[in-house]
């Protein structure tokens, strides 16, 4: 009698099981794709955006009040496999934060495809405050903040020091400037700002991957701030990470607590690296190469050009526009511009048009990064510290420095915070596949293994590339071992390292009749 009941009692819950399933499955929500025909703002791109599906798709604007009926509504876009059989949806975070997901699969479809040997669609959105998403603008502040810049020499006379006159300006202005920014932003987005947070948009990831039916597992690809979402993604839901490829590195728990203080450790290395490449390239690849024949007499002038373009503010351009730092200015142009920046489409297709449709540059990233970081110290002299670290990591450190007056004097938490200790051991289902240049202006290799080292069963690939993301200065050695990550689980060997196909100017020089207008394939 009693194994009779037992019996009963369990035919009872699987019961009970299978119809809250079913009523899970009816309310969850099914994405409707259909051709884009999305209000881009620019002609070339409404045109391009033909050749992708776009849906729209309603999240919780607030995840952690149950009771809110408040929705968002984000813009979803897909590019489509081009080969049988099909295995599934990658989802794909450009970086940033803030930088549009729509655009940049617009942008680099073929590459993100073909690299993924056509057998999957690629997935992206434009994530909280990114594209046309709860786009944040906080009153035009934001320049007179980054003006707070001050003068320094790149690599000649350099002094990782901060001196006592210029912290006291620094201190001062961009502490006043941060808060003047702080608080326009506050006032312009006091019923949203707390919702715009990195762990949000991971379960806008989750509630995308649930409607697309593809089953439990979710296959991510992150660049840069990309792979600071993957690690939250990871993290969260590590059981549910089927492949995921971080290319770029940052170290999460440094994101979330407001430091970046390995951001530009390998700049130096980066632009000297560079410049090594244009001296050999010659003249006709590189017009540099015309006036300089050294790399030493490129830093020299470049160091002048940084020095009198930046931050002279007596002389008017057109004064300045015939001294030969400024000649150099101008021959340095897009692409080694591109280059620092971490901008592969400027380094890399200097001959495309200059807009950046539906990026809200600045503000995006501190909307999004202010609100994840915990560091808030009371006073500018508790900054200190923390600016001297940044400093000392080398070339363009400063800048680097600069965005904690920022994180210090937001008002905004993001709504749901992450422990930074959840971020230094992920176990995730399956291993992760981590790919990052030696060349990177921003995100230095020693972030990747970092990264590695937090996710057991990882691989490291280095790439030795120009740039910022692997897809800026393709290797086939790197994208056949990102298409057998993702087609059949394959891990590299260890050590694994992947040269280039051509050299930087090689490559630009085959580039130099590229119009992204063009690139339809």
């Amino acid at each position: 009698m009693k194994s009779r009941n037992v019996l009963l009692g369990h035919l009872f819950l699987q019961s009970v099981q299978a119809a809250t399933l079913r009523a899970l499955d009816s309310s969850t929500p099914t994405i409707n794709w259909s051709q884009c025909n999305l209000d881009i703002g620019n002609e070339i791109w409404n045109r391009r955006q033909k050749a992708f599906d776009c849906a729209k798709f309603s999240v919780p604007l607030d995840y952690t009040n149950e009771d809110s009926s408040r929705p968002l509504v984000l813009d979803l876009i897909k590019a489509n496999a081009t080969k049988q059989p099909r295995k599934g949806s990658v989802f794909y975070n450009p970086g940033g934060p803030g930088s549009s997901g729509v655009s940049s699969v617009i942008e680099s479809r073929s590459q993100l495809v073909d690299v993924l040997d056509g057998h999957y669609d690629v997935i992206s959105f434009d994530p909280r405050d990114s594209g046309q998403t709860l786009t944040a603008t906080c009153g035009g502040y934001f320049d007179r903040f980054l003006s707070t810049l001050p003068p320094q020499q790149i690599f000649y006379e350099r002094d990782d020091t901060v001196n006592d006159v210029d912290w006291k300006r620094i201190k001062y202005d961009a502490w006043r400037n941060a808060g003047e920014l702080a608080d326009a932003c506050y006032k312009d987005h006091a019923d949203t700002g707390r919702f715009y947070g990195t762990p949000f948009v991971a379960r806008d990831i989750v509630k995308i991957a649930d409607a697309l039916g593809e089953g439990n597992q979710i296959n991510y690809w992150g660049p840069s701030y990309g792979t600071v979402l993957g690690q939250v993604l990871a993290a969260m839901f590590p059981n549910r990470i089927g492949r995921m490829l971080l290319d770029s590195n940052l170290l999460a728990d440094e994101y979330f607590t407001g430091t970046w203080k390995s951001g530009t450790k390998d700049a130096g290395k980066a632009i000297l690296h560079f410049f090594d490449e244009c001296i050999a390239a010659g003249p006709q690849s590189c017009s540099l190469a015309a006036n300089y024949s050294t790399t030493a007499s490129l830093l020299k002038a470049y160091d002048e050009a940084q020095m009198l373009y930046r931050f002279d503010d007596t002389l008017s351009m057109a004064g300045r526009s015939n001294s030969k730092a400024i000649q150099f200015e101008s021959l340095l142009d897009a692409r080694i511009k591109g280059a620092l920046e971490g901008n592969e489409a400027v380094a890399f297709f200097p001959f495309s048009s200059d807009d950046d449709i539906n990026s809200n540059g600045a503000s995006a990233l501190y909307m999004i990064a202010c609100g994840d970081a915990s560091f808030r110290p009371n006073t500018p002299d508790d900054l200190f510290s923390i600016y001297q670290t940044n400093l000392d990591q080398g070339p363009f450190g400063d800048t680097a420095a600069l965005d904690r007056f920022q994180y210090a004097r937001w008002k905004f938490q993001a709504a749901e915070q992450i422990d930074a200790n959840s971020l230094r051991r992920i176990n995730t289902k399956n291993p992760v596949l981590i790919v990052n240049g030696i060349y990177d202006p921003i995100t230095p290799l020693i972030s990747a293994w970092e990264v590695s080292s937090r996710f057991p069963g990882s691989r490291v690939v280095v790439h030795e590339g120009v740039g910022h993301s692997f897809i800026s200065h393709p290797s086939n050695c790197t994208d056949d071992i990102v298409a057998r990550y993702f087609n059949s689980g394959s891990m590299p060997e260890v050590d694994t390292t992947c040269k280039p196909n051509l050299s930087a100017f090689e490559y630009i020089k085959l580039l130099r009749g590229y119009r992204r207008d063009d690139d339809l394939d």
